[in-house]
């Protein structure tokens, strides 16, 4: 009676060790690969990458939205928490800040409807930094060292494309001084 279930032994443990390389190898490799491909397109100075607006010529995404701005900056908090700055749109086009952590998973998303004034100041750090050199209005705890930030900012046919530029360019990511 014990030897029925022996021959599918082997496939279980196939399941599980799948399963396994699944949930907790995949996305880390996943991401490694996106920061280096975003790594390699190189940044301005505060290491954030600004996508030129979507067309179908530079289009590298399947369905990626050509009705959003996006901007993309990479951390790394081994030398210390991050500053995040961001301003939101003046027109009420729906803009977001997501934060992603090593293995893909999203641990803060803030957008412009959580906030009261036209200009925040995120700070991000590991969980195990309780000293953070400067005053922000919000904070993201990051639960891996490396990961991504991603800005997102609706446009319509009434978008003031420079303006939406501009305020696009007021998204940086900087290394916190000490103090």
């Amino acid at each position: 009676m014990k030897q029925r279930g022996l021959p599918f032994l082997p496939y279980v443990l196939g399941l599980l060790i799948g399963a396994a390389i699944t949930l907790h190898v995949l996305p880390g490799v996943i991401m490694a690969r996106a920061m280096e491909r975003i790594e390699s397109l190189g940044g301005d100075g505060e290491s954030v990458r600004h996508a030129p607006r979507l067309t179908a010529e530079n289009q590298t995404i399947v369905r990626a939205s050509p009705d959003i701005l996006y901007s993309v900056c990479l951390y790394d908090l081994a030398d210390g928490p991050m500053r995040v700055d961001v301003i939101w749109p003046a027109d009420d086009n729906y803009t977001s800040v997501s934060f992603y952590d090593a293995r893909t998973n999203n641990f803060r998303a803030i957008n412009d409807r959580d906030v009261v004034t036209l200009s925040t100041s995120i700070s991000l750090a590991r969980r195990l930094d309780s000293d953070i050199p400067e005053r922000t209005d919000e904070s993201a705890w990051s639960p891996t060292t490396t990961g991504l930030i991603l800005y997102r900012r609706v446009i319509d046919a009434s978008t003031d494309l420079d303006a939406a530029e501009t305020e696009r360019q007021g998204f940086t990511c900087r290394q916190m001084a000490d103090q």
